[in-house]
C-alpha cells in the first residue's frame, strides 16, 4: 500500500466498517509475540493518545520483548516501535535520544538511503524527523524548525490522500460528505470536528499519523518559543500573523514557526539579493528618473507599472524565482519626496524578507530599534519586512521594494499555501499550477545551496547557536551545582544525621528491651498457666497426653498454611487428620485419668518403672533359654527311648521324668499353686509365671498327659 506503509507493517485496506455494519478495525498483536508482549502491543494500540506517558512506556518494554526475533515480519513491527519511541523522545526534547531510537528504525526498515527516503512521501517524515532531531543536538534551531515544517506538510498531505480515499467509499455508498469538510478538520488532528473522530476508529493508520503530526506540532510549538526567548520581535510577529492554525488556510496572512530574521543583514548573504545584482536588474534601477510609483509584480503575477523604461526592470525581476512566485509580498517601485518620510508597508507573513535598491545615493532605512543604514545607488539591502521600517531621502528618489521568500522557507510549505490560498490571491488554476513549477524547479536547482549559504553567513544564527549551546551549559552547570550543592549539605550535615542515627538506635534498643520484657512476661504467664494445668489435671502431663496434643497443634498450623496459600485440597485433607487426632488425643488423655488414679504419675516414675521392667525381662530371658536347653535335652532322651521296647519299668521311669519335667519346668513357668499342691503336695510360694505362649501350652499339655498316665 503507497500511504502510512511505514506505519502499518501488515497491509490494511483503509475501508469505512461502519459504513459496512462492521466493527472498527484494529490492528493485531503478532503471533510470534509471548503473553506479555501482546498486552503491551494492545495497551498501546487502545490508547487514545498513542504517545501518551503509558504508551511510551509500554513501547520501551515491547521493544524489549520483540529483541531477537527473527519472523519474517519482526523487522517491521520493530521499526514501527522504534519509530514510536523516536516521536515519545522527540515530544521530551530529549534530542539525542530521539535521533538514536529514528536511525534505529530506518536501520530494521532496510531503506538503501535517506535521499531515497525523502523522495518517497510515505518513509519522508522519519528521514526529516531524524534530521530535525540531529540538528537541535547541534543547536541549529531554524534549521530544525524547517525540517519539522516540511515533514509536517508530508504529513498532511498523506493524510488528505487517505481522506480522498474514504470520500470515494463514502460516495460509493450513498454516504458521500464534502470533502472540503474533511480537510477543514485536520488541524484539529481528529480530536475535534464533525467527522474525522468518528473515522479515525474505522481507519487505523489514521490515528497513527495524527499521532505523528501531534508530536511534530508539540516540537515546532517548542522551536518556535525558544527563538522568541532569543529575539524579542518574535512575539509581536506571532500575534499579528499566527493564522496557521485556523480552520481554513484562505487568508492572506500566515505565521510561520521557529522562522529567525535580523533586522538588516547584508545583501551578499540573500541569495536573492545577489541574483538581483547579477541579473542586471539592481543596475536597470539605477539612473530611473521615474516620476511616480508603480506596481512591478503582484500575487506572482506582472503589476501595471511593467511599462515602457520600467518593462526591462520587470523582465528581469520575473526571472527570480523568489520573487516572481511569492503569493504574499508585492514587488514595486516607490518615489521618496524630498524629506519626506515614508513608512513602508507591513509584512502579511514572516517568511518573507524584504530587498530595497534605491537609484540614486542619499536615501537611508530606518528599522524599528535599529540604526539609519544609507542605501547606495545600485546595492540591494535586505531587511526584515515584518518589522516597523521607513525610508527618507534629500531629494526625489526611485527605490526598488521586493519581497522574496524567507530563505528557510521550504519548498514544499510555498507550494502548499500557494494552493490553499489561490482564492485568496486571485490565482486561476492554471497560474498556480505556474507558479508552483517555477517554485518546484527552483527548488531542485538552488534551495538547498540558497538555504545553505544563508546559514552559514548569518550572525544571527551563529548568536543563537552560542545562546542555546551557553543554556545547554548553565544547565549542566546548574545541575551539577545543585547537585554538589547538595553534597555539601549532606556534609555539613554529617553531624546532624549522627546525633539522628544515635537517636534511633536508641529508640531501636529502648523497643527491643520493650519487646524483650513483654517476652519474658509471655513466658512466665506461660509456665503459670502450665503449672495451674497440672495441679488442676495432672494427667495432662502425661508423654502419651502431650505427644497427642503436640499432634494436634501441629495439623492446625499446616492448616493454617494451606488456607493462607488458598490450598483448600490440602485444607480438606489436614481436618480430617485433625479430627483423628483430637479423638486420639481425648483416648490418651482417657488413658492416663485412669492411670493416674491408680497411682501412676508422669516423668521419672515411668522411666524407673521401665528400667526396672527391662532388667526383670533381661533375667526372665536368660533363663528361658536355660530352660529351653534343658527341655531339648529331655526331648533327645525321650526319642531315643522310644525305639526300644518299654518295659513296665521304663513306663515308671518315664512317668518320673514327665513329673521331673513338670516338677523342673513347668511349676517355675505357669505359677499354678493349685496343680502343685495337688500332685506335690506342696506349693511354691512367691513364684510367677514367666512363661510366654508356645512354653505355656507346652507345659498344660504336659501335665494332662501325666494325669491321664
Amino acid at each position: 500500500m503507497r500511504n502510512l506503509a511505514w506505519l502499518l507493517p501488515a497491509p490494511l485496506v483503509f475501508t469505512l466498517a461502519s459504513a459496512q455494519g462492521q466493527r472498527p478495525q484494529k490492528m493485531e498483536a503478532p503471533k510470534w509475540l509471548d503473553d506479555d508482549g501482546k498486552d503491551l502491543f494492545n495497551d498501546i494500540e487502545n490508547d487514545e493518545n498513542p504517545h501518551s506517558d503509558a504508551a511510551c512506556e509500554s513501547r520501551e518494554k515491547l521493544l524489549k520483548a520483540m529483541a531477537g526475533k527473527g519472523d519474517s515480519s519482526a523487522s517491521s513491527y520493530r521499526a514501527r516501535t522504534l519509530l514510536g519511541c523516536g516521536l515519545c523522545e522527540l515530544k521530551k526534547a530529549n534530542w539525542v535520544m530521539a535521533k538514536r531510537r529514528l536511525e534505529s528504525a530506518i536501520s530494521e526498515m532496510n531503506v538503501p538511503s535517506e535521499e531515497m527516503m525523502l523522495k518517497n512521501p510515505d518513509l519522508a517524515p522519519i528521514a526529516l524527523t531524524k534530521q530535525a532531531a540531529d540538528f537541535m543536538k547541534k543547536f541549529e534551531l531554524t534549521q530544525a524548525g524547517t525540517q519539522l515544517r516540511r515533514c509536517r506538510e508530508v504529513l498532511e498531505r498523506n493524510v488528505k490522500t487517505v481522506l480522498k480515499r474514504v470520500h470515494q467509499q463514502m460516495s460509493q455508498s450513498g454516504q458521500a460528505v464534502p470533502l472540503e469538510k474533511f480537510v477543514e478538520e485536520i488541524p484539529g488532528l481528529g480530536k475535534t470536528g464533525q467527522f474525522l473522530p468518528s473515522l479515525m476508529t474505522q481507519v487505523p493508520g489514521l490515528r497513527e499519523v495524527f499521532g505523528f503530526m501531534e508530536v511534530v506540532e508539540s516540537s515546532l510549538d517548542s522551536l518556535d518559543a525558544q527563538v522568541a526567548g532569543i529575539d524579542p520581535m518574535q512575539k509581536s510577529k506571532k500575534r499579528r500573523l499566527d493564522v496557521s492554525k485556523a480552520k481554513s488556510k484562505g487568508g492572506s496572512m500566515m505565521y510561520v514557526r521557529a522562522l529567525f530574521m535580523q533586522p538588516v543583514v547584508p545583501f551578499e548573504q540573500l541569495a536573492v539579493a545577489k541574483e538581483l545584482v547579477d541579473s542586471g536588474a539592481a543596475k536597470a534601477i539605477s539612473g530611473l528618473a521615474a516620476s511616480q510609483a508603480a506596481s512591478l509584480i503582484k500575487r506572482t503575477k506582472t503589476g501595471s507599472g511593467c511599462k515602457e523604461e520600467l518593462s526591462k526592470v520587470c523582465e528581469k525581476l520575473s526571472k527570480i524565482a523568489d520573487i516572481q512566485s511569492n503569493g504574499f509580498g508585492e514587488t514595486r517601485l516607490l518615489v521618496l519626496k524630498e524629506g519626506k518620510k515614508q513608512s513602508l508597508d507591513a509584512c502579511t507573513t514572516n517568511a518573507n524578507v524584504g530587498i530595497l535598491v534605491a537609484a540614486k545615493d542619499g536615501a537611508r532605512l530606518t528599522v524599528a530599534g535599529e540604526e539609519p543604514t544609507p542605501l547606495r545607488a545600485g546595492e540591494p539591502v535586505v531587511f526584515d519586512v515584518c518589522l516597523e521600517a521607513s525610508l527618507q531621502a534629500e531629494e526625489k528618489l526611485p527605490v526598488l521594494f521586493a519581497q522574496a521568500w524567507h530563505p528557510e522557507f521550504a519548498a514544499v510549505e510555498r507550494t502548499t499555501e500557494l494552493r490553499a490560498r489561490a482564492s485568496a490571491f486571485g490565482l486561476s488554476e492554471e497560474e498556480v499550477k505556474a507558479v508552483t513549477k517555477v517554485v518546484n524547479d527552483h527548488a531542485k536547482s538552488a534551495w538547498e545551496k540558497s538555504a545553505k549559504h544563508w546559514r552559514s553567513t548569518s550572525s544571527g544564527l551563529e548568536s543563537m547557536r552560542k545562546v542555546l549551546q551557553t543554556q545547554e551549559e548553565d544547565k549542566a552547570k546548574a545541575k551539577e551545582a545543585a547537585e554538589e550543592a547538595k553534597r555539601k549539605e549532606d556534609e555539613a550535615n554529617d553531624e546532624d544525621r549522627k546525633r539522628a542515627l544515635e537517636e534511633l538506635e536508641r529508640k531501636r534498643a529502648e523497643k527491643r528491651r520493650k519487646e524483650e520484657e513483654a517476652e519474658a512476661k509471655r513466658l512466665a504467664r506461660k509456665k503459670q498457666l502450665e503449672e495451674e494445668r497440672a495441679n488442676r489435671d495432672p494427667w495432662l502431663l502425661f508423654p502419651e497426653v502431650v505427644e497427642a496434643e503436640k499432634k494436634v497443634e501441629d495439623l492446625k498450623e499446616q492448616r493454617r498454611d494451606a488456607n493462607a496459600k488458598l490450598e483448600f485440597d490440602l485444607s480438606n485433607s489436614l481436618t480430617k487428620e485433625i479430627s483423628a487426632a483430637e479423638r486420639a488425643l481425648k483416648s490418651a488423655i482417657k488413658k492416663a485419668k485412669k492411670a493416674h488414679k491408680k497411682g501412676e504419675t508422669p516423668g521419672a516414675t515411668d522411666v524407673s518403672k521401665k528400667d526396672a521392667g527391662g532388667k526383670e525381662a533381661e533375667k526372665a530371658k536368660d533363663k528361658t533359654k536355660e530352660l529351653q536347653a534343658k527341655l531339648q535335652d529331655v526331648k533327645r532322651r525321650k526319642a531315643e527311648a522310644s525305639k526300644v521296647r518299654i518295659s513296665p519299668a521304663a513306663v515308671t521311669s518315664y512317668m518320673a521324668l514327665e513329673l521331673a519335667f513338670f516338677a523342673c519346668v513347668c511349676v517355675p513357668l505357669c505359677s499354678s499353686l493349685r496343680l502343685c499342691d495337688e500332685y506335690f503336695g506342696t506349693a511354691v510360694r512367691g513364684s510367677t509365671c514367666k512363661a510366654e505362649g508356645g512354653q505355656r501350652l507346652h507345659c498344660n499339655a504336659r501335665l494332662h498327659k501325666v494325669r491321664n498316665t
